[in-house]
């Protein structure tokens, strides 16, 4: 791909050349060159994580970031350990803001299903509605009360959201309502941790978010019989709720 965009840097430079008398400046078409090779990939890969300042001091990030994608092709989902409980999450985003949906799975340690939800979030940009995703597992969690005073797992391949889950002072003020809110409703668990997996590992999750986009009504289902639990409890919150 950097071959076509030297190759269109060097026509529209040839172009400006001749027909506008242009005198070429190559630290300019250099410059270009990455720019347009950073815009590129932060437009197909979300998470990569220079800018096109970093390209310009060194080339190293870029290398290392190259060398870990084509280490992937062998990623898996990993069950979590015995007696604990994983969620994978992810967020879609059409446009930067644009119609967002989100989606998760929750499985235990021998891989079973026990809970999906495709649901829409109005207009936001990815890495939002990525942390909607983090968020609404924790707030279905703590809704179920199988799942109460038990070590939940959240994966995500968001490495930003990950990193605002597990250092504080990353966090932007201008959310501070849902970290709040997921800081309140971990107190139901024995223990929450915030995992980053790539994108290979986290296919169903990434599936479920990209199908909301075509969903009329919001899609939350429990498929094992204790989760039925979970049901009775918002019913007995609602009704105390509304006392």
């Amino acid at each position: 791909m950097l071959f076509f965009f030297v190759t269109w840097s060097l026509w529209l430079l040839r172009n400006d050349e001749i027909f506008k008398q242009k005198i070429p400046n190559y630290d300019t078409l250099f410059f270009l060159i990455v720019t347009r090779l950073c815009l590129w990939l932060k437009a197909i890969e979300p998470d990569f994580p220079h800018s096109s300042s970093d390209l310009l001091r060194s080339a190293e990030g870029l290398i290392r970031w190259t060398n870990s994608q084509t280490l992937r092709t062998g990623v898996m989902w990993s069950p979590p350990m015995t007696n604990r409980f994983k969620w994978n999450v992810d967020g879609s985003s059409i446009g930067k803001p644009g119609p967002s949906v989100i989606g998760g799975v929750l499985r235990n340690h021998h891989g079973i299903l026990l809970g999906i939800f495709s649901l829409s979030v109005g207009i936001l940009d990815s890495n939002i509605a990525e942390l909607r995703a983090v968020v609404k597992a924790i707030e279905l969690s703590a809704s179920n009360c199988f799942l109460h005073h038990k070590h939940i797992i959240i994966e995500s391949d968001s490495a930003n959201v990950i990193s605002w889950m597990n250092n504080p002072h990353n966090r932007s003020w201008i959310h501070h309502k849902l970290f709040s809110s997921s800081q309140r409703l971990a107190s139901c668990f024995d223990s929450i941790t915030y995992t980053h997996s790539y994108r290979e590992s986290n296919h169903m999750a990434d599936h479920l978010a990209k199908q909301g986009v075509h969903k009329i009504f919001d899609f939350v289902a429990w498929l094992w019989l204790s989760a039925a639990c979970g049901i009775l409890g918002q019913c007995f919150g609602y009704y105390v709720g509304n006392r």
